[in-house]
């Protein structure tokens, strides 16, 4: 479990996404320069510049940043604002000042003879590097702004269709790659989010399984105990207080070894979630009347609650004590079961049993005695709770106690 997140996290999306943008842009970047290159031939041939000398420094100019751009985006990310403005600013100024050198035949016949490629690249690159509308837009504008200037420098062969179209073409293709680039990115950070949620789910998983490895380790660790009780000290005490040939003579040792083993009995919880708390040591007292009167009780307590009002805790106490001296009086049964546990919801439901195997009763004929109408039912009315009991004759009783009701 431990090497997974580590193989969740070894594929990083946005380092993957960065690496094929920078890719996209220096394949355009080089793709455009050569197609540049072609276009310089072919003016050359043609005789096509009117200023040689104007010209070599555009050139120079653009072919000088392109060796500190194409590095740059080559080596920094993400590419810095500077590197994308200046290219912009570059780009632009060479395609508003180049027309102006070459003759009107030049700059009608020859494809390409103001750094429209480039010009579409550098958008391209404004577009990919920042997944941004506003500054796509503004690298569009302000090259859009350079082609219209360079158009006014051969009047006779100017058509606002031709520059739209130029324009349009940047545009539509920047646009294209902002989109792609900003939905790439929206679904990494998509799959960043939900590995998250998977990591998180699986170390709870883990967690819980350490929890489960806890508790059963410490389920093994009281049922050792448990054993070690009940054969060694509970034992003992069992037969100090019983009358056979092993009880104690003095009727008060046998009293007081029956209260010990009842107590022993009550805090050695057969359950992992079973521990000691102010209701189950309250039960447990409950039992010990009981015991003396020769009443074994098997306590089963579970995800009790620390604490309870003190009112509820008497009742319970109160009613459980009624409950189980009426096992003892008229079940005629020497074993009782008195179970304790909790739903554990933000409002807990604690819930009492005590459940015999005893004679039993049949409620339609005999009507409830004052025990349980009023130590048991009343008592737990008082506090907010219900009390209830079922009984068949032959199959034993059962009294269940509920707070809140």
């Amino acid at each position: 479990m431990d090497s997974e997140p580590d193989l969740l996290r070894a594929v990083d999306l946005h380092q993957r996404i960065r690496a094929i943008t920078t890719g996209v842009i220096l394949l355009s970047r080089v793709g455009t320069l050569g197609m540049v290159g072609l276009s310089i031939v072919a003016i050359a041939r043609a005789d096509g510049y009117t200023d040689k000398p104007a010209a070599t420094v555009i050139y120079v100019a653009v072919a000088a940043w392109s060796v500190v751009f194409l590095p740059a985006a080559a080596t920094r990310d993400p590419i810095p604002w500077w590197v994308l403005t200046v290219d912009v600013t570059v780009t632009a100024t060479a395609a508003a000042t180049l027309p102006w050198t070459l003759t009107d035949e030049a700059f009608a016949t020859v494809a390409v003879p103001d750094f429209e490629p480039v010009a579409v690249s550098t958008a391209v690159a404004v577009a990919l590097a920042s997944a941004s509308w506003r500054a796509t837009a503004a690298g569009c504008l302000a090259l859009a702004v350079a082609f219209f200037v360079g158009q006014f420098s051969s009047p006779d062969y100017y058509e606002l269709a031709s520059v739209a179209n130029i324009v349009g073409w940047q545009v539509v293709t920047a646009a294209c790659c902002c989109l792609f680039i900003r939905r790439l990115r929206a679904v990494a950070d998509a799959v960043d989010v939900a590995t998250d949620r998977v990591i998180a789910a699986r170390e709870r998983v883990a967690a819980r399984r350490s929890q489960d490895v806890e508790r059963m380790r410490h389920f093994q660790e009281q049922l050792l105990r448990h054993r070690a009780l009940h054969d060694g000290p509970l034992r003992l005490l069992t037969a100090i207080a019983g009358q056979g040939p092993a009880g104690h003579p003095d009727p008060r040792v046998r009293s007081q070894a029956a209260i010990s083993a009842n107590v022993l009995r009550g805090t050695t919880p057969d359950d992992a979630d079973g521990s000691l708390t102010e209701l189950s040591l309250a039960l447990i007292e409950a039992g010990n009347d009981s015991a003396t009167q020769g009443l074994r009780v098997e306590y089963h307590f579970a995800n009790l609650p620390d604490t309870l009002p003190l009112e509820v805790l008497q009742a319970f106490r109160q009613a459980t004590g009624e409950a189980l001296a009426n096992v003892a009086r008229h079940a005629g049964s020497s074993r009782v079961r008195l179970t304790a546990l909790s739903d554990r919801q933000p409002a807990p439901t604690v819930t009492v049993a005590v459940v015999d195997q005893g004679k039993g009763f049949d409620p339609e004929s005999t009507p409830y005695g004052y025990g349980i109408r009023h130590s048991i039912t009343a008592r737990m009315d008082e506090v907010g709770g219900t009390a209830s009991v079922d009984s068949h004759p032959g199959q034993g009783t059962r009294v269940d106690l509920r707070w809140p009701a």
